[in-house]
């Protein structure tokens, strides 16, 4: 029986991807219990190579293959949709997973019948291991439903569930819920969290780091924060914003402190446009521009989001190029 399916979209990592690998098979049950999906997104370097030396080694590595880029959101779901275990963990191609910790977190999601377990993780700078200080969830190995746990542990914590890879799911329970990554690059993985918690029927969280995040200058992440291109920029804002705004329409009416809160989430995802369009070129600023006048009408939920003053100025800065921010 497959119980876990790790899915590893990867493009242009050749230097991570051997210690991602390497994490995931240095663990505490039978390779045979879990498979570990490799999609390569049309990667241009030597990535695939180190994947195809290690499927030699590894008979529950399984490589798809995309022939053109599709970008991070659409990898994720085609590993995915080949995905035969009971659960699936998304895992970043230059990050790592803790060593021996499957048994553990597969023993909890199934004595639990868990939709969703969200955990923490460490940080590596440099080449050393960082515990991160703050600890959000109470450990009080309790299971909740989802909105029970967003009103009372996420209100003051809703970026700490933005992460794909800070939570193992039920794989079932994310086809019931319609849950798919947004085929988009930048800021897919927050709608995708947000919805993965708000309609779990049962979740637990806790603090133990079972994932490593690597700081990662020349990410995608962080290439937007050194390089901020217009359709990076545009899709990190207002595609991810989109995808926001059609989530919080799925919220109870009567959940308003949840409504409230996802909704800040999106204000946030869409002024991110205002933080980056100051650093860009002033020929990338123009084309920031032709596409949000190119699809104002569909976007008009940035409007509303904004609110009157921000607003104005967002109308401002596609139709008469002001830029003030």
């Amino acid at each position: 029986m497959i119980r876990l399916s790790i899915i590893i979209p990867f493009y242009n990592v050749e230097q991570y991807i051997a210690q991602c690998l390497d994490s995931v098979f240095q663990q505490d049950i039978p390779e045979e219990e879990y498979e570990v999906i490799c999609v390569n997104d049309a990667s241009p370097d030597h990535s695939r190579d180190i994947v195809l030396d290690y499927q030699k080694r590894h008979k529950n590595l399984i490589m798809v293959e995309h022939e053109v880029n599709k970008k991070l959101g659409a990898a994720r779901n085609t590993g995915r949709k080949i995905a035969r275990g009971k659960y699936i963990w998304n895992v970043d191609s230059d990050d790592m997973i803790a060593p021996n910790c499957l048994k553990e977190i597969l023993n909890c999601c199934e004595e639990n019948s868990l939709d969703v377990l969200l955990f923490g993780y460490s940080i590596l700078r440099n080449g050393t291991l960082f515990e991160r200080e703050k600890k959000p969830w109470a450990e009080d190995g309790k299971i909740y439903s989802g909105k029970a746990f967003w009103r009372q542990q996420c209100l003051k914590y809703t970026g700490e569930i933005s992460p794909v890879w800070t939570k193992v799911l039920r794989r079932h329970f994310l086809d019931e819920a319609g849950i798919e990554s947004p085929e988009i690059n930048m800021g897919e993985d927050v709608p995708y969290s947000y919805k993965s918690v708000l309609f779990s029927q049962k979740m637990m969280a806790c603090n133990i780091p079972y994932y490593i995040y690597r700081e990662n200058v020349a990410s995608l992440t962080g290439n937007l924060k050194k390089i901020p291109t217009p359709n990076a920029v545009y899709e990190n804002s207002f595609v991810c914003g989109k995808y926001m705004d059609n989530l919080v329409k799925l919220i109870p009416v009567e959940e308003k402190e949840i409504i409230e809160s996802t909704r800040a989430t999106e204000r946030f995802i869409v002024m991110q446009y205002e933080r980056y369009a100051p650093m860009m070129l002033d020929k990338d600023v123009q084309e920031l521009r032709r596409l949000c006048k190119k699809h104002f009408f569909k976007n008009f939920f940035v409007l509303n989001c904004l609110g009157k003053k921000r607003a104005l100025k967002f109308v401002k800065f596609v139709f008469c190029g002001t830029r003030e921010f």
